[in-house]
């Protein structure tokens, strides 16, 4: 969700010390997902039409969106790390703080800065609880219940942090660049507890649990940013071997990860196998969708893949953190900010500012952080 780093076609041939920091249709799998989360967000605006709630149900999942950016994020954050590695011999935490910091805090920080004025000027009113959770990273841990609509979004901010705070120390600490099986052993915990975790968070859990398993917290969905993980280290380290073997297999492989994603989609729409969905499905999309990650990767010129890679859906894709950060406001009912009918908070018109507030937001505000970013890069 926030990086932005992509194109350029890559040789699955290519050997591993030589693997490249720059990878396509990344910005368009970010566009596909900001574009749910959106679609999702729009049965919340003033005025949506009832009949439309159903065919908006199965084809916007916002929490589908959100982990496919969880995937994502793991896979290039881990991506990054052995670049760094390779070419340097060694992964400089100062550094990888450094970068993190200044792509995500400027604008975090001046959306809570906009929260806090609408919370000064209009009845828009977040309790202390909520803001603690949001100025601590922590909102994924806090009951929904304590924070209002607006910035009930920042959880699965709070997770990514969460995750930034935890993987790069282990991958330092473990030497993952130099031990694949080490690594995809310590990847492999996540993706058994989640699944337990979920399954507790569903059904009657001790009420001093209840932050560990509740349905946002981290331990919920950490298997997808584990699974991003293993797919960066598999692609870096055996690209060659994953590379033929896709090659060989394209359309086993293109339907087995369709499959994983939308068979169960299709069952937790029509609440069927609750049993086997409640603690599978998450883990299922997320093995699907970096099937398909790694497919459009290796070969961004295959069919539909081609169109994550388009201009302007990649500019949407670049887009996304910014959009997903501001777009919550302008879904919220108006009268949470003393408004009546206005057609910027209503269905469809909230799309527009939503969308220009994220461009003015990243190339008025964040592109300056951004440069001080890439210094860190070169460092």
């Amino acid at each position: 969700m926030h990086s932005s780093e992509s194109a350029a076609v890559s040789d699955p041939s290519r050997p591993a010390s030589k693997i490249s920091e720059r990878l396509p249709s990344l910005d368009g799998w970010r566009a596909m997902s900001i574009i749910m989360v959106l679609g999702a967000h729009c049965k919340f605006a003033a005025g949506f039409p009832t009949v439309l709630t159903a065919p908006f149900t199965w084809l916007f999942d916002g929490d589908l969106g959100v982990r496919m950016f969880f995937v994502i994020s793991g896979f290039l954050i881990t991506w990054l790390m052995l670049v760094e590695h390779d070419r340097c011999g060694r992964v400089s935490l100062t550094a990888f703080y450094a970068r993190r910091a200044f792509r995500i805090l400027p604008v975090y920080c001046a959306f809570l800065l906009t929260l806090a004025l609408l919370q000064w000027r209009t009845p828009f009113f977040q309790s202390a609880i909520g803001w603690l959770g949001d100025l601590t990273f922590t909102a994924n841990f806090i009951n929904v219940n304590f924070t209002k609509f607006t910035s009930e979004h920042l959880w699965s901010l709070a997770t990514e942090e969460q995750f930034y705070f935890l993987w790069p120390g282990l991958f330092v600490l473990c030497a993952i660049a130099m031990n694949r099986r080490h690594a995809l052993r310590i990847l492999a915990v996540p993706a058994l507890v989640a699944p337990v975790c979920r399954v507790m968070g569903y059904t009657s859990t001790p009420l001093f649990l209840y932050p560990v398993t509740r349905h946002f917290s981290f331990f919920s969905y950490f298997d997808s940013l584990a699974i991003g993980c293993a797919a960066a280290i598999l692609l870096a380290r055996r690209r060659e071997l994953v590379g033929k073997y896709l090659e060989q297999r394209p359309r086993k492989a293109l339907v087995t990860g369709l499959g994983l994603m939308l068979v169960p989609y299709v069952l937790m729409k029509l609440h069927w196998l609750q049993t086997v969905m409640v603690p599978l499905a998450y883990s299922s999309q997320a093995f699907g969708f970096a099937a398909l990650l790694l497919l459009s990767i290796l070969f961004p010129q295959w069919g539909a893949f081609r169109i994550l890679n388009w201009r302007w859906v990649c500019r949407i894709g670049v887009l996304s953190y910014s959009i997903y950060i501001w777009q919550q406001i302008f879904c919220s009912p108006p009268e949470s900010f003393g408004l009546g009918a206005v057609w910027w908070m209503s269905f469809p018109g909230w799309l527009v500012p939503a969308f220009g507030v994220g461009f003015v937001s990243y190339y008025g505000f964040e592109k300056p952080f951004l440069k001080l970013r890439a210094r860190w890069r070169k460092a």
